[in-house]
């Protein structure tokens, strides 16, 4: 059967109902107002009135950018051995500057091992960093200790995976690292920008982040954050920011680069941070999440905010990524554990644990109870 004569009907595959099941469900849904969920988030309502322009002022401090970076090198179920990097950035503007009292970046590997505590299944560690004296720049091995049935840690009712430390691991040595970058290498008015948000969830993590807060207020270094992704909806089950962005496409600056203020009063005592939304170059598809320690934002005078987004927007020209810090661009760079170099610390670590037979003996049959599956995926290659 044909719909025009001549030309046969285009078969409809399941796949084509699929797109088609996509389109009814997430188009022409309406915007809905920004829903958290939690009495200690008190959402403003979406206006059009809350966009402003950036300022063409910016700074004339220094902007230290965050991130880290991880790599699992061998694991079972009561153990698993990472090899972790914390890196920070240093800019004035678009200019690089070097670092002058700490290291760029500090590595460390990190040794998590499950034990018995008062009749639990308790995870400690053990960090050995590659040269001793990055020592005191990385987290104590006390907060490090969890029970394997840590609510902060559990996805649903399942007992925490041992190789989940190494990323609280990775999240603890960057709070940690950056009241060092504060104390060290920055003076009041410059800006420091955590790859992320200012919300802590885990277990001993708000201590971290609470003493670079207050190193970063003591010496009126800005603290900041910014986040490449949300998972904020609105009341309607859209995703907040992607509305943000639609309502700015009808604002009078829907062709600028702008900022979003209020969005949402938090009183939640682990997210001290005041919340925008930012637009940070005119050409830019993308809206981005960014925080401002709460008690550095003075309430009806946003100027310092937007001395602190000014200079960031004017770090986020990069060509190949307009409206993102080049400085976070380059943090992630140098933060990332590459491929290559994890696989050549995992045959290191692997030929030093064969050479030694007795050990590895024992080792082995560990490792063997969980990583069947990786010899069924490589029969199946």
């Amino acid at each position: 059967m044909s719909s025009t004569k001549g030309t046969p009907e285009l078969k409809v595959l399941p796949i084509h109902r699929v797109v088609e099941a996509l389109e009814r469900v997430i188009t022409n849904v309406p915007m809905g107002q920004p829903s958290f969920g939690d009495e200690r988030y008190a959402a403003f309502d979406l206006n059009s009135e809350h966009f402003f322009p950036l300022p063409k002022r910016t700074s004339t401090g220094k902007i230290a950018f965050v991130d880290g970076g991880s790599a699992e090198l061998l694991s079972a179920p009561n153990f698993a051995v990472g090899f972790i990097r914390v890196y920070f950035g240093l800019f004035r503007g678009d200019q690089r500057l070097e670092p002058t009292n700490l290291p760029s970046r500090i590595d460390f590997f990190i040794v998590c091992y499950s034990t018995i505590k008062s009749n639990h299944i308790t995870y400690k560690t053990e960090i050995v960093p590659v040269k001793e004296e990055w020592k005191e720049f990385l987290p104590n091995v006390v907060d490090l200790e969890f029970n394997s049935f840590d609510q902060t840690l559990m996805s649903g009712n399942q007992r925490v995976a041992i190789n989940r430390i190494l990323d609280v691991a990775r999240s603890f040595s960057e709070w940690h690292f950056l009241k060092f970058i504060i104390q060290m290498e920055l003076e009041k008015g410059d800006i420091i920008i955590r790859d992320g948000t200012l919300q802590t969830f885990v277990t001993n993590e708000s201590k971290y982040a609470n003493e670079a807060y207050e190193a970063a207020l003591k010496k009126g270094v800005y603290f900041t954050a910014i986040s490449k992704t949300s998972t904020l909806f609105t009341d309607t089950g859209q995703p907040l920011f992607a509305s943000i962005q639609l309502l700015s496409e009808t604002s009078a600056l829907k062709d600028s680069a702008w900022y979003y203020y209020p969005i949402v009063s938090i009183t939640h005592p682990d997210h001290k941070a005041e919340m925008f939304a930012v637009k940070l170059h005119k050409n830019s598809d993308y809206v981005f999440r960014f925080e401002v320690l709460r008690d550095q934002v003075k309430k009806h005078n946003l100027g310092e905010v937007e001395l602190i987004i000014s200079s960031l927007a004017a770090n986020s020209r990069d060509v190949g990524f307009p409206g993102y810090p080049y400085g976070l661009i380059d943090a992630d760079k140098f933060a990332r554990v590459s491929m290559t170099e994890k696989n050549a610390y995992e045959f290191q670590f692997r030929a030093i644990l064969s050479s030694q037979k007795e050990i590895w003996e024992k080792i082995s049959r560990f490792v063997r109870s969980s990583d069947a599956h990786e010899v069924l995926n490589k029969l199946i290659r």
